[in-house]
């Protein structure tokens, strides 16, 4: 049945109904549809995000975005059942975001674009690609090209795996991580790694107190800003740069800050004044900054400078009882992105004490309200949290093939679904969908 036959729309949802067709053709999915066409619309007037009413055979959404996700739980529901009572949805959690770490391992593009594909199907809305780590980098780079790992995905490549996302109403988020995470990098730089107490160099960590090394990885972000032109956020990484509660090892931090900031300073400082100085600089080339939490506002340190307001935090780990806690962050005013570690790091390997994360595990135990370490916020609070995201790690990257890692996410991705439209659906219901999806 094509799309005249299946629904009936105005001209300018024609984009909308286009992407569903392709959705349905490239997934090979079969479903129970009405006995006459479906009539779609955006209805702007909507309190809800969607409605599906089968009985009157119409489907609104209020914009184009939840058009395509109110058509695309239809027929995800239609794959397992018929759905004969009215829907009324509304997202608890504005976005729903995966991560995918491509430094450490190479993903083709036709991999990445069956994660897109799973992730229409469970009305997902960011996709981050992970792509510079201390074991790879793995998009070209014209400026740097002796940076970048054999296996990589060309400029060419990103722009339609961004345009092949925009389509199902997905949009990427780049995340360059600096200034940890560089092995790769300053492997051809050494110059530029940070020098150590011993008389040795941190080959991962940059030495953020060098100007030409500040330029060098600013340099990295206007490139990758420009090809990632089109997205809203840009994530900047600032995790895990050194062990944060032994300064002393790195004594050009420590003098450095207590240069500027006077004899309390722990050397902290520096690091912070890097990260608030790249925050500045990617929010001018016209992006929201993320960072993920770890290294601010330790609880066994007196900082003498803060963390920027101007950016959105990750918080994805309390494994140190000495991070600051969730509601620190919620009560001075910033935005969270959900990234719990307890539920949501699917780590390759189950490396550094994980276990992969399952759905019944979400389904059963997690709550949106539940930040890692089993933290719990009021509800009130999810208004500051617009965020949840699923984060793909490749610590053992030969753990799992690439097509394995796939279709382990796209039941974490279900499981995720669930929980942020508050449904109860069991996981016999996805089964058609994935058989569908799986060989593609």
């Amino acid at each position: 049945m094509n799309a005249a036959n299946r629904f009936i729309y105005q001209e300018e949802n024609k984009e909308v109904v286009d992407a569903i067709e392709q959705l349905i053709e490239e997934t090979s999915i079969d479903y129970v549809s009405l006995k006459q066409p479906i009539v779609v619309r955006v209805d702007p007037a909507l309190d809800e995000d969607f409605v599906i009413n089968p009985v009157e055979g119409w489907i609104s959404g209020r914009n184009q975005a939840e058009l395509f996700h109110g058509i695309t739980k239809y027929v995800l529901l239609s794959s397992s059942k018929e759905v004969n009572e009215p829907m009324t949805v509304t997202a608890k959690v504005s976005e729903r975001c995966v991560m995918i770490d491509i430094g450490r391992k190479f993903y083709s593009l036709k991999r990445l674009k069956q994660l897109v594909r799973s992730m229409a199907w469970f009305q997902c809305t960011h996709l981050q690609l992970h792509f510079s780590e201390n074991e790879g980098f793995r998009i070209e780079s014209e400026l740097f090209p002796e940076i970048v790992s054999e296996q990589h995905l060309k400029k060419s490549e990103i722009k339609q795996l961004i345009a092949y996302a925009k389509r199902y109403f997905i949009e990427l988020i780049p995340d360059l991580d600096s200034p940890g995470h560089l092995k790769q990098l300053l492997h051809h730089y050494p110059e530029w790694q940070l020098p150590m107490k011993d008389g040795t160099m941190d080959e991962r960590a940059l030495n953020i107190v060098h100007p030409d090394a500040q330029q060098f990885i600013k340099s990295l972000y206007d490139e990758y800003a420009a090809l990632f032109s089109g997205s809203h956020y840009f994530h900047i990484g600032a995790d895990e740069f050194i062990d944060f509660d032994a300064l002393e090892t790195y004594p050009l931090l420590v003098e450095t800050a207590k240069e500027k900031y006077g004899e309390k300073a722990s050397g902290i400082e520096v690091f912070i004044e890097y990260v608030n100085d790249i925050i500045d600089h990617v929010r001018q080339l016209g992006f929201t900054v993320r960072v993920w939490n770890d290294g601010f506002y330790r609880l066994n340190r007196e900082e003498q400078c803060v963390l920027s307001k101007a950016c959105q935090v990750s918080y994805w780990t309390r494994w140190n009882p000495n991070m600051a806690p969730v509601s620190f962050y919620l009560e001075n005013g910033y935005e969270l992105i959900n990234h719990n570690d307890n539920f949501f790091y699917y780590v390759l390997g189950e490396a550094a004490g994980y276990t992969y994360p399952t759905f019944e595990k979400i389904q059963k135990s997690f709550q949106l309200t539940t930040f890692a370490h089993n933290q719990r916020v009021a509800e009130k609070w999810l208004r500051q949290s617009p965020a949840i995201a699923l984060s793909i790690w490749a610590d053992i990257p030969e753990a799992k093939t690439a097509q394995a890692v796939i279709e382990d996410a796209f039941w974490l991705m279900a499981a995720i679904h669930q929980k942020v439209y508050a449904l109860e659906e069991s996981k016999a219901m996805y089964q058609p969908l994935y058989r569908a999806w799986h060989t593609t």
